[in-house]
């Protein structure tokens, strides 16, 4: 299905090289008979105003025709057979009418024995401009095609694209609800009726945030940053005083835009590897920060080797979605670095700000 937009922006630009065809053509013919015919002892007026007609005609019927024809989808062949069909009768139409108007207003060839030659070779000189026409219009219309084509793969590239960004984005780990449920049961067990008034306000501010951002749009960076807060309040009251975070932020956040959910597969596996199977007290840092074009942010446990890598053959799927993501998204404007090690879980997502900026539009 063809958009308004799309069709008014083929007619504009069909308009645009049909006229400037026509009037190069009557601007040759007019240079053309200033010369010829002086050489002739004739006069130039019933000539330069016999083509002008013939040259409006053809400006009114083989417009309307190639309106009606460019907006139809026909193969390339098929549409030049209905053209050549349709301009048949009108070539000889104008044959007939130019070699009329020539012998009764621009020439005594009326009484020439020559005549009928003179007659035969109209048939070329009315059939060069319309082949020219022709020639003109199937250009425009392959042109039109295939920029069609490649507008349609790009569509089906960007829906594609879009719909893996949504799987990768809303694969929201089950083992948190569960885990956030049964911290949620212990506390109502426990009586603690404040914690547990909090850990549904997390909760709720965690989820509906997730909901919230389905479209795939970015959102600013401090709502990405209160879900992250919300998320990690979850996991204190799951942990208790084990868990310790230290948030390193700037006094004031960039007016950036961000991808939401972007940061919640590093929050799971600093939990993960930092504070779940590893028995004591953790520290775990949030870092943000600005330095050289970049946003760099940080998830990591205190004193945690950046340079270990991953020693498992395989890193967690959800880490794995984020590297993917994250190439969709921002191709070589972002990188991932992970290392997991027995000093503990490492973390830092670095996005150009620039790349940040441009999804403002």
């Amino acid at each position: 299905m063809i958009s308004a937009g799309t069709q008014q922006h083929r007619l504009v630009n069909f308009w645009y090289w049909h006229l400037l065809y026509w009037l190069s053509y009557l601007l040759l013919k007019y240079t053309h008979l200033a010369v010829l015919v002086p050489l002739q002892n004739e006069a130039v007026w019933p000539y330069l105003c016999i083509y002008s007609l013939l040259t409006l005609i053809n400006i009114l019927l083989t417009g309307l025709l190639g309106r009606h024809e460019l907006l139809q989808q026909r193969p390339l062949l098929q549409q030049l057979k209905r053209l050549l069909l349709a301009l048949l009768p009108l070539w000889l139409v104008l044959v007939l009418l130019r070699q009329y108007l020539v012998m009764q207003y621009a020439s005594d060839m009326a009484h020439d024995s020559a005549s009928p030659l003179k007659y035969f070779l109209a048939f070329p000189l009315v059939l060069l401009p319309l082949a020219g026409w022709l020639a003109v219009f199937m250009l425009i219309k392959t042109n039109q095609l295939h920029y069609a084509g490649v507008l349609q793969q790009q569509q089906l590239a960007k829906q594609a694209r879009q719909a893996r960004l949504k799987v990768l984005r809303y694969q929201l780990n089950p083992h948190f609800m569960f885990n956030t449920l049964n911290a949620l049961n212990a506390l109502i067990v426990q009586r603690s009726g404040q914690a547990a008034e909090q850990l549904i306000q997390h909760l709720s501010t965690y989820l509906r945030h997730s909901l919230k951002n389905q479209q795939d749009e970015f959102i600013p960076l401090q709502q990405e940053l209160d879900a992250l807060s919300a998320y990690m309040a979850i996991q204190q009251v799951r942990f208790g005083e084990r868990l310790q975070l230290c948030w390193q932020l700037p006094p004031q956040l960039p007016a950036l835009r961000f991808p939401p959910l972007l940061l919640q597969p590093l929050a799971e596996n600093a939990i993960q590897y930092s504070v779940a199977e590893i028995a004591g007290n953790i520290c775990l840092q949030i870092s943000l920060q600005l330095q050289d074009g970049y946003l760099q942010i940080t998830l990591a446990q205190q004193g945690a080797d950046a340079g270990a890598g991953w020693p498992d053959a395989q890193q967690p799927l959800n880490l794995i979605n984020l590297s993917e993501r994250l190439q969709l998204l921002f191709g070589n404007a972002a990188a991932l670095n992970l290392s997991h090690s027995a000093s503990g879980f490492y973390g830092r997502l670095r996005i150009a700000t620039e790349a940040l900026d441009d999804s403002r539009t």
